[in-house]
């Protein structure tokens, strides 16, 4: 049984996480991948307010909608480990920006893991998408 390789371009799309539930649009710009929070269920608060990106450790970007924010930057594909590198910024958490691997598992979910240093000391359980579309 031969398998496909993965090609570069395979992240490109919309992506739903039904745990944050929330869609992230990874698109190329250059030689590099980004992907941005497009949609999110609780974008607004109870109070009708557009939810911000509060845990952002530059001030100024504290005061702008979670929705519209890039999660993923500077992404690139390695052909031999058939996966993507890059940044992964946990709003959730202390907007912390965490090194990442990602990668398109058999039933073409896409797997997000983020690490601080060396990649075993990952964030667990790690973040599992899956496609919506693909461009």
């Amino acid at each position: 049984m031969l398998f496909s390789q993965t090609k570069a371009d395979d992240i490109v799309g919309v992506w739903y996480s039904p745990v944050k539930e929330g869609n992230v649009q990874i698109f190329k710009s250059g030689k590099s991948y980004y992907g941005k929070l497009t949609y999110l269920k609780h974008a607004v608060d109870n109070d009708g307010k557009l939810v911000l990106d509060v845990n952002n450790p530059d001030k100024e970007k504290r005061k702008l909608p979670l929705v519209g924010i890039f999660l993923l930057k500077e992404i690139t594909f390695n052909d031999k480990k058939n996966n993507w590198k890059g940044k992964l910024y946990d709003y959730d958490g202390k907007g912390n920006t965490y090194d990442s691997y990602l990668a398109i598992t058999k039933n073409g979910s896409l797997n997000i893991k983020g690490f601080w240093g060396l990649s075993f000391f990952g964030l667990n359980p790690g973040l599992t998408l899956e496609r919506v579309d693909k461009e």
